[in-house]
């Protein structure tokens, strides 16, 4: 039994997040520690530019809770900068149904519910991750700014169809095998560590992973991630598999698979992958805790593990103002075992005491307060959860910019990462947690007072600054003094920032023939600046450069700079666009067949955006009817998102809010028929008639028929969109006919059929959901007409125009409402929705209180009911989609009964 797949649009996530398409673009600044004093090597981008830790138990991984790995892809140099060894992904297997269009309160548990092991294909609906190839491009892009890449590992346990049973769209040769599965009508009650390990949580069935067979899937998913980029692992539910020391029902899954992945990864990346488990509380059981140690022991001979109860204590004390409370350094499990720090991992919190609401309530501050205090310590490793703006209307796959990307957050990993191998030491006093690291720095959290005065037990004496606020610390006579800014932390060391080049203008755009740039140095003895490919110059203090000079309008310009203090040598790199001064970009918006009370558009790119969420409002043009804004020069190559107000979830283009409509430095339109194309208002102009004579060579041409098409290409423009899927549905209701040619290109999933199943797979290839099935592919074919050659004669031709006056500024066109009777078909509250098309389009509207905005040029439409679904293509019940109907304005249309199967039949009149 196969898994039905599910038809739905191409989603990923309300993202007010980046893109990496546009310009200015700031690379990295990177310091190469091994440079000789007269060195002006340009060092690649690496972990060293941002000078993070080189594995992952020292430093820190950012947990990016449900984001795509597209997201996760255009956040990372944001993610290095901040100073995250590692990201953390969420599970990427296969997964039980789709999760891409919804909200990720409601969907996020689905990929801890996975059908296979391997990483998502999309088998079973779409993933609002992502799949393989944009796993492996993430993970490329990770690895160039020395980010590491945790995937979260699900080997516990599969998907469920409801509760203690199997999905069905878990494969025939695992579902069907009794021997790879547990007793999978019993759950866990958590009474002993048998009964954790070998029963269900919470009707999710559990594998038995004692079996060769899972662990040989278990092994072959984990060298696929390690094959894609993958440098570590999370393994969700560790607790719940046991180890060899669990006498009697042990077995020898984690040292079989996790060896057996660290061979592989070394002999063929060279890495070696960090692991960490996911022990919640305790290992042991309610009634069995005597073995605990032991347990723990051998979960941490393998890897690193969780310290909940831990993490969870110093959160709820720095919320309550305990500084006492806060400060706890013991690495120990509810049950007294303890865990070594150098294997332990503590966060601020996880998704799963998020999404639960234990520490939703905590604010941000205090959220930065506690990391201050689990992210600095010596050897445990950090996770801080990368929280969505809304938990309520936050997408799957959506990636916001939210406290991670602080400046509190950048200081304390900062701190962290420059503090490896320093020596700690807590304290507590009169309302201030503190941890010094060796005699070179301490941070310092505000449990109740911002004026510090406390005992100084290892730090040296003398005057340093806190990097968030810059405020003067003084350590004297055994004591710490200063105070702490806003943020309630404060982060104290001499830290090094230098040697750095400043510029005038870190990239962008400018609108003049030159540009002049001061350039000068911090903490260096000298620097060179090369602009794009010209002369290497070295200058010291400052310097006055001119760039622009002789370069076109449209032109980019790189200015490359180092610096160097004798010692180490930085580089960095800025990218300009000279754009000319009297051309203005614009972007419209046809509002004709959406109606909205007002509209905005939410234009950025990879690093800013023009205004917060929802954009700038735009306002609408008298002479076109469009609503139109002005695009700052910075954003010309970024990307634009159109919305109705700010908390809009349906009106809203894209719907799914990424990725955004692409600029391309021009101005553009988006119609009402969703085309978004070039677009200039240009004013009245009259022309002279002019006379043009023409003379034609004779020429010889022989006309060869091609014999090679593309699978999906109807119209044979080399291209496959909605245009091919809209030729494929008019052939349907038998509006066209189609050749021979187009009839093999039209059955583009080979089942001998031309339907709604091969417009269907167009229409998702063309928005690029798929990229795995036979559109695109060519295929040959023998065209009997033999090549034919034709001599033209000379010709002469004379044309002469007359005078016309012509304006292109052109008025928003009107849509057509009609009325459509459901009440005979119709039941409930259910969701229907019209997919109209005409010759070169088509789009999906709802019909809303039986009312239906046709827009301008459409006529032709199938009624759908969407079944609760929230996006549109839902092809599994619609009215008539025998035969194209008709609509024309003015009209009341009746649907008057059902047919046979999901099909409704009934009078159009």
């Amino acid at each position: 039994m196969k898994c039905k797949k599910k038809f739905v649009s191409f989603v990923l996530s309300l993202c007010m997040a980046v893109t990496a398409t546009s310009i200015p673009v700031v690379s990295a600044v990177s310091v190469d520690k091994s440079a000789s004093k007269a060195s002006t090597t340009t060092v690649s981008t690496s972990a060293n530019a941002y000078g993070l830790a080189d594995n992952i138990q020292d430093g820190q991984i950012l947990q990016c809770f449900n984001w795509s790995f597209d997201n996760i892809k255009k956040n990372m140099k944001t993610i290095a900068e901040q100073g995250f060894t590692a990201v953390q992904t969420s599970p990427i297997q296969v997964a039980k149904e789709s999760t891409a269009g919804k909200t990720a309160k409601g969907s996020w548990w689905v990929l801890y519910q996975p059908v296979d092991f391997a990483i998502e294909t999309n088998a079973h609906g779409t993933s609002a991750l992502g799949t393989t190839s944009q796993f492996k491009a993430m993970c490329d892009e990770a690895h160039k700014y020395g980010v590491k890449v945790v995937v979260d590992a699900v080997l516990n346990h599969m998907g469920n169809k409801s509760k203690n049973d199997l999905s069905p769209c878990i494969p025939d040769e695992i579902r069907n095998n009794s021997s790879l599965w547990h007793d999978i009508s019993k759950n866990s009650w958590y009474a002993s560590r048998y009964d954790i390990t070998q029963y269900c949580m919470d009707g999710i069935p559990d594998l038995n992973t004692g079996n060769k067979t899972v662990q040989d899937y278990a092994t072959k998913f984990l060298k696929e991630c390690v094959d894609n980029g993958a440098d570590g692992f999370r393994f969700d539910g560790a607790k719940h598999i046991e180890t060899p020391d669990d006498s009697g029902f042990g077995s020898d899954f984690w040292p079989t698979v996790l060896n057996a992945t660290t061979s592989y990864a070394k002999s063929t990346r060279g890495v070696t992958p960090f692991y960490y488990g996911e022990v919640l509380d305790k290992t042991t059981g309610n009634d069995d805790q005597s073995n605990g140690q032991s347990i723990v022991n051998s979960y941490t001979s393998l890897m690193s593990i969780t310290l909940s109860s831990v993490s969870n204590s110093i959160r709820n004390a720095v919320n309550s103002n305990n500084a006492q409370g806060a400060i706890r350094s013991d690495f120990n499990l509810d049950d007294g075992s303890k865990a070594a720090g150098n294997k332990s991992v503590l966060w601020n919190e996880s998704h799963d005491t998020y999404q639960a609401g234990t520490s939703s309530n905590v604010g941000n501050a205090n959220m930065d307060k506690t990391w201050a205090l689990v992210g600095t310590r010596q050897q445990a490793c950090g996770m801080y959860l990368a929280r969505p703006n809304n938990w309520g209307s936050a997408m799957m796959g959506q990636a916001d910019v939210t406290n991670w990307a602080d400046e509190t957050v950048k200081a304390i990993n900062k701190f962290k990462n420059d503090m490896i191998g320093q020596s700690e030491y807590l304290s507590a006093e009169k309302g201030i947690a503190y941890n010094e690291r060796g005699t070179k720095g301490v941070v310092l959290v505000s449990c109740g007072s911002n004026n510090v005065n406390v005992t100084a037990h290892k730090m040296a004496n003398g005057t340093y600054k806190d990097v968030i606020t810059g405020n003067d610390f003084q350590v004297a006579n055994g004591k710490i003094s200063g105070t702490i800014g806003s943020s309630g932390v404060a982060v104290v060391y001499d830290a090094k920032t230098g040697p750095l080049n400043t510029i005038s203008q870190a990239g962008g755009s400018f609108k003049a023939n030159t540009l002049d740039l001061t350039l000068g140095l911090k903490d260096a003895t000298s620097g060179t600046y090369q602009i794009d490919n010209g002369t290497v110059e070295t200058y010291t203090g400052t310097k006055t450069i001119t760039i622009g000079k002789g370069v076109d309008f449209g032109s980019t310009i790189t200015v490359k700079l180092t610096a160097t203090d004798g010692t180490d040598t930085s580089n960095a790199s800025y990218t300009f666009k000279k754009v000319d001064p009297d051309q203005i970009q614009k972007i419209y918006f046809d509002n004709s067949s959406y109606n909205w009370s007002s509209v905005y558009a939410y234009i950025y790119n990879d690093t800013d955006s023009v205004a917060k969420w929802p954009g700038k409002q735009m306002t609408k043009d008298s002479s076109t009817g469009y609503y139109v804004v002005e695009v700052p020069d910075e954003f010309a190559n970024g990307s634009v998102i159109f919305a109705e107000n700010s908390t809009a979830t349906t009106n809203r283009y894209p719907a799914d809010m990424e990725p955004g409509l692409e600029l391309s430095g021009s101005s553009m339109k988006f119609s009402a028929n969703h085309k978004w194309e070039e677009y200039n208002q240009q004013t009245t102009t009259t022309t002279k008639p002019t006379t043009t004579t023409s003379k034609t060579n004779p020429t010889t041409a022989t006309t060869v028929p091609s014999a090679t098409y593309l699978y999906g290409d109807l119209n044979f423009d080399k291209q496959i969109n909605v245009k091919d899927a809209v030729e494929v549905t008019k052939y349907i209701v038998s509006k066209v006919t189609f050749t021979d040619i187009q009839k093999k290109a039209a059955d583009v999933n080979g089942d001998g059929n031309i339907d709604v199943k091969d417009a269907t797979l167009i229409q998702k290839y063309g928005i690029k959901m798929l990229d795995t099935f036979p559109a695109g592919k060519t295929f040959s074919y023998s065209d009997p007409t033999a090549p034919t050659t034709a001599t033209t004669k000379p010709t002469t031709v004379t044309t002469t125009t007359k005078p016309t006056t012509a304006t292109t500024a052109t008025t928003a066109p009107s849509g057509n409402t009609i009325k459509i009777d459901m009440s005979a078909i119709a039941t409930g509250t259910e969701r229907w929705a019209a997919y109209l098309w005409n010759d070169t389009g088509s789009v999906w509207v709802d019909i809303k209180d039986n009312t239906l905005s046709v827009p301008s040029g459409y006529e032709n439409l199938i009624i759908c009911r969407m079944n609760g679904a929230t996006t549109e293509n839902n092809w599994d019940n619609r009215w008539n989609q025998s035969e194209n109907l008709k609509v024309s304005g003015g009209t009341t249309y009746k649907a008057t009964g059902w047919g046979s199967g999901n099909l409704f039949s009934g009078t159009w009149a």
